[in-house]
């Protein structure tokens, strides 16, 4: 049997998987933890108006129930061999599929709230730097990106100013107006993008409510 087929269909699988599911597994002491070595203690208030949604209001429903089915049948890829035509063709599918993953319509040109995890796309050190949000850790950087409506392409609004530079996976909150917008970067491809008015730390939304 040739693994390495099989284990890039289990990392392809763990992206829907880890979409609905991770962000729970994780839990709120992981993102804690992480928002508070990258962060420090720098105090921030919500934007009155802004409702907060989760990484499941973003996936479209009945895409995600077929993927599941659709994904099982890719297990062949185990079987066949390396590089071949055959494999390479399932794989693209699958890729392709995950890229054009419809979003869900709910929350389009709303003003919205949510929590993630940081992927730069750019080395501009400052507040205007665009990155990608994502719902796991390592996403697009250590596993495969995850589908297109799992993926909100994030741009600083030019009056934002941070208090520091955001870095890979560091876990934040962003709040703006959510859009559709396909768009093909250098570590996936998004089916979201937001104009954030607001970046601060993961952290920060539980102290207030304390």
């Amino acid at each position: 049997m040739d693994y390495t087929h099989l284990q890039w269909v289990e990392m392809e699988s763990q992206t829907l998987n880890h979409s609905v599911y991770l962000m729970r597994k994780l839990g709120v002491v992981l993102l804690i933890m992480l928002a508070l070595i990258s962060f420090g203690s720098v105090a921030f208030a919500q934007t009155p108006g802004y409702e907060k949604i989760t990484w499941d209001d973003l996936l479209n429903e009945e895409w995600y129930a077929q993927m599941r089915k659709d994904v099982a049948s890719y297990g062949r890829m185990a079987f066949l061999k390396d590089g071949s035509e055959e494999a390479e063709k399932l794989m693209k599918s699958l890729r392709q599929k995950l890229d054009e993953a419809p979003v869900a319509p709910k929350y389009i040109g709303r003003k919205i709230r949510m929590p993630g995890f940081v992927v730069p796309l750019d080395a501009v050190r400052d507040g205007r730097r665009e990155f990608l949000l994502v719902p796991y850790f390592g996403a697009c950087i250590h596993t495969p990106p995850p589908p297109a409506n799992q993926i909100v392409l994030v741009s600083p609004h030019s009056k934002l100013k941070l208090s520091k530079p955001l870095e890979s996976m560091d876990v934040v909150w962003v709040e703006g107006e959510l859009k559709e917008a396909r768009t093909q970067t250098q570590s996936g491809v998004s089916g979201y993008s937001l104009e954030a008015i607001q970046i601060y730390p993961y952290k920060a939304l539980h102290q207030n409510k304390k």
